[in-house]
Protein backbone atom coordinates (compact mmCIF):
# COMPACT_ATOMS: atom_id res chain seq x y z
CA UNK A 1 0.00 0.00 0.00
CA UNK A 2 1.33 3.39 -0.99
CA UNK A 3 2.07 5.75 1.89
CA UNK A 4 4.18 8.81 2.58
CA UNK A 5 6.14 6.84 5.17
CA UNK A 6 7.12 4.24 2.56
CA UNK A 7 8.27 6.96 0.18
CA UNK A 8 10.41 8.56 2.90
CA UNK A 9 11.91 5.17 3.81
CA UNK A 10 12.79 4.56 0.16
CA UNK A 11 14.48 7.96 -0.11
CA UNK A 12 16.39 7.38 3.13
CA UNK A 13 17.47 3.97 1.82
CA UNK A 14 18.95 5.58 -1.28
CA UNK A 15 20.60 8.27 0.84
CA UNK A 16 22.09 5.70 3.22
CA UNK A 17 23.66 3.81 0.32
CA UNK A 18 25.18 7.06 -0.96
CA UNK A 19 26.63 7.73 2.51
CA UNK A 20 28.07 4.23 2.66
CA UNK A 21 29.64 4.65 -0.78
CA UNK A 22 31.29 7.91 0.30
CA UNK A 23 33.06 6.12 3.16
CA UNK A 24 35.11 4.14 0.64
CA UNK A 25 36.87 7.37 -0.33
CA UNK A 26 37.47 8.63 3.22
CA UNK A 27 40.22 7.39 5.58
CA UNK A 28 38.69 5.18 8.25
CA UNK A 29 40.57 7.04 11.00
CA UNK A 30 39.22 10.49 10.02
CA UNK A 31 36.63 12.44 11.98
CA UNK A 32 34.40 12.74 8.90
CA UNK A 33 34.31 8.93 8.67
CA UNK A 34 33.28 8.71 12.33
CA UNK A 35 30.60 11.35 11.79
CA UNK A 36 29.10 9.45 8.86
CA UNK A 37 29.11 6.38 11.10
CA UNK A 38 26.94 8.22 13.64
CA UNK A 39 24.45 9.20 10.96
CA UNK A 40 24.42 5.69 9.57
CA UNK A 41 23.59 4.39 13.04
CA UNK A 42 20.60 6.76 13.20
CA UNK A 43 19.42 5.51 9.80
CA UNK A 44 19.72 1.93 11.01
CA UNK A 45 17.50 2.80 13.97
CA UNK A 46 14.88 4.23 11.58
CA UNK A 47 15.05 1.12 9.39
CA UNK A 48 14.71 -1.13 12.44
CA UNK A 49 11.56 0.76 13.46
CA UNK A 50 10.27 0.27 9.91
CA UNK A 51 11.01 -3.46 10.15
CA UNK A 52 8.91 -3.88 13.30
CA UNK A 53 6.22 -1.67 11.78
CA UNK A 54 6.03 -3.89 8.71
CA UNK A 55 6.13 -7.02 10.86
CA UNK A 56 3.23 -6.05 13.12
CA UNK A 57 1.13 -4.77 10.22
CA UNK A 58 1.65 -7.87 8.08
CA UNK A 59 -1.32 -10.24 7.86
CA UNK A 60 1.05 -13.19 7.57
CA UNK A 61 4.10 -12.34 9.64
CA UNK A 62 6.03 -15.49 8.85
CA UNK A 63 5.50 -14.88 5.13
CA UNK A 64 6.83 -11.33 5.52
CA UNK A 65 9.89 -12.61 7.41
CA UNK A 66 10.47 -15.30 4.79
CA UNK A 67 10.17 -13.00 1.76
CA UNK A 68 11.48 -9.47 2.43
CA UNK A 69 11.47 -9.18 6.21
CA UNK A 70 14.86 -10.80 6.70
CA UNK A 71 16.35 -8.34 4.20
CA UNK A 72 14.84 -5.42 6.12
CA UNK A 73 16.25 -6.78 9.37
CA UNK A 74 19.74 -7.36 8.00
CA UNK A 75 19.83 -3.90 6.42
CA UNK A 76 19.06 -2.42 9.85
CA UNK A 77 22.28 -3.76 11.36
CA UNK A 78 24.88 -0.99 11.76
CA UNK A 79 28.63 -1.32 11.28
CA UNK A 80 28.31 -4.23 8.82
CA UNK A 81 28.98 -2.80 5.38
CA UNK A 82 27.97 -5.92 3.47
CA UNK A 83 24.50 -5.90 5.01
CA UNK A 84 23.96 -2.19 4.44
CA UNK A 85 23.79 -2.63 0.67
CA UNK A 86 20.74 -4.85 1.16
CA UNK A 87 18.86 -1.60 1.80
CA UNK A 88 18.44 -1.28 -1.96
CA UNK A 89 15.77 -3.99 -1.70
CA UNK A 90 13.67 -1.56 0.35
CA UNK A 91 13.72 0.77 -2.63
CA UNK A 92 12.69 -2.04 -4.97
CA UNK A 93 9.83 -3.03 -2.67
CA UNK A 94 8.41 0.48 -2.70
CA UNK A 95 9.03 0.93 -6.42
CA UNK A 96 6.98 -2.20 -7.09
CA UNK A 97 4.04 -0.45 -5.46
CA UNK A 98 4.43 2.59 -7.70
CA UNK A 99 2.92 1.20 -10.89
CA UNK A 100 3.42 4.37 -12.86
CA UNK A 101 4.49 7.97 -12.54
CA UNK A 102 0.86 9.00 -12.97
CA UNK A 103 -0.15 6.93 -9.95
CA UNK A 104 2.52 8.65 -7.85
CA UNK A 105 1.35 12.10 -8.93
CA UNK A 106 -2.24 11.14 -8.13
CA UNK A 107 -1.21 10.05 -4.64
CA UNK A 108 0.65 13.31 -4.05
CA UNK A 109 -2.30 15.40 -5.27
CA UNK A 110 -4.71 13.54 -3.00
CA UNK A 111 -2.39 13.71 0.01
CA UNK A 112 -0.64 17.03 -0.44
CA UNK A 113 -0.35 17.94 3.23
CA UNK A 114 0.94 14.54 4.34
CA UNK A 115 3.32 14.36 1.37
CA UNK A 116 4.68 17.82 2.20
CA UNK A 117 5.35 16.84 5.80
CA UNK A 118 7.10 13.67 4.69
CA UNK A 119 9.37 15.44 2.24
CA UNK A 120 10.17 18.17 4.77
CA UNK A 121 11.35 15.47 7.19
CA UNK A 122 13.51 13.87 4.51
CA UNK A 123 14.97 17.16 3.27
CA UNK A 124 15.64 18.30 6.84
CA UNK A 125 17.50 15.11 7.67
CA UNK A 126 19.61 15.16 4.52
CA UNK A 127 20.39 18.85 5.04
CA UNK A 128 21.43 18.11 8.62
CA UNK A 129 23.77 15.34 7.49
CA UNK A 130 25.31 17.31 4.63
CA UNK A 131 25.70 20.54 6.62
CA UNK A 132 27.23 18.78 9.63
CA UNK A 133 29.66 16.82 7.48
CA UNK A 134 30.49 19.90 5.42
CA UNK A 135 31.20 22.06 8.47
CA UNK A 136 33.48 19.43 9.98
CA UNK A 137 35.37 19.21 6.69
CA UNK A 138 35.84 22.96 6.08
CA UNK A 139 36.51 23.82 9.72
CA UNK A 140 39.17 21.21 10.40
CA UNK A 141 42.46 22.72 11.57
CA UNK A 142 40.87 26.19 11.47
CA UNK A 143 38.03 26.66 13.95
CA UNK A 144 36.93 24.95 17.15
CA UNK A 145 34.80 22.26 15.45
CA UNK A 146 37.42 19.53 15.26
CA UNK A 147 35.72 16.23 16.11
CA UNK A 148 32.61 14.34 15.04
CA UNK A 149 31.06 14.99 18.43
CA UNK A 150 31.77 18.73 18.13
CA UNK A 151 30.03 18.81 14.74
CA UNK A 152 27.02 16.84 16.00
CA UNK A 153 26.59 19.14 19.01
CA UNK A 154 26.98 22.24 16.84
CA UNK A 155 24.42 21.02 14.29
CA UNK A 156 21.90 20.12 17.00
CA UNK A 157 22.22 23.52 18.67
CA UNK A 158 22.08 25.29 15.31
CA UNK A 159 19.08 23.52 13.79
CA UNK A 160 17.10 24.06 17.01
CA UNK A 161 18.12 27.76 16.82
CA UNK A 162 19.36 27.67 20.44
CA UNK A 163 22.85 28.87 19.60
CA UNK A 164 24.92 28.43 22.77
CA UNK A 165 27.98 29.79 21.01
CA UNK A 166 30.43 27.25 22.42
CA UNK A 167 31.05 25.88 18.91
CA UNK A 168 30.77 28.03 15.82
CA UNK A 169 32.16 28.15 12.26
CA UNK A 170 34.81 30.71 11.37
CA UNK A 171 35.22 30.06 7.64
CA UNK A 172 32.97 31.52 4.95
CA UNK A 173 31.86 28.06 3.86
CA UNK A 174 31.02 27.10 7.43
CA UNK A 175 28.95 30.24 7.93
CA UNK A 176 26.99 29.57 4.75
CA UNK A 177 26.25 26.03 5.92
CA UNK A 178 25.18 27.37 9.32
CA UNK A 179 22.75 29.78 7.65
CA UNK A 180 21.24 26.95 5.61
CA UNK A 181 20.89 24.79 8.72
CA UNK A 182 19.18 27.58 10.68
CA UNK A 183 16.69 28.14 7.87
CA UNK A 184 16.09 24.39 7.69
CA UNK A 185 15.45 24.26 11.44
CA UNK A 186 12.88 27.06 11.29
CA UNK A 187 11.08 25.37 8.38
CA UNK A 188 11.13 21.98 10.10
CA UNK A 189 9.70 23.13 13.42
CA UNK A 190 7.16 25.34 11.67
CA UNK A 191 5.98 22.37 9.63
CA UNK A 192 5.89 20.14 12.72
CA UNK A 193 3.72 22.65 14.59
CA UNK A 194 1.39 22.91 11.60
CA UNK A 195 1.14 19.11 11.37
CA UNK A 196 0.37 18.73 15.09
CA UNK A 197 -2.24 21.50 14.91
CA UNK A 198 -3.89 19.82 11.92
CA UNK A 199 -4.04 16.48 13.76
CA UNK A 200 -5.53 18.13 16.86
CA UNK A 201 -8.19 19.90 14.81
CA UNK A 202 -8.98 16.66 12.97
CA UNK A 203 -9.33 14.85 16.31
CA UNK A 204 -11.69 17.54 17.61
CA UNK A 205 -13.90 17.27 14.52
CA UNK A 206 -14.21 13.53 15.00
Amino acid sequence: MMSVFNIVIALLSIFSIILLSITFFIPSDSEVYRLIGYFDFSLCAIFLIDFFRQLFRAERRWRYLYTTGWLDLLSSIPMVSEFRYIRIFRVFRVLRIIKSFTLLLTFIRENRAATLYGFVVFISYTTLVLATTGVLYVEKDVGNIQTAEDALWWSYITITTVGYGDYYPVTSGGKVLASILIFCGIATFGTAISYINEKVESFKRE
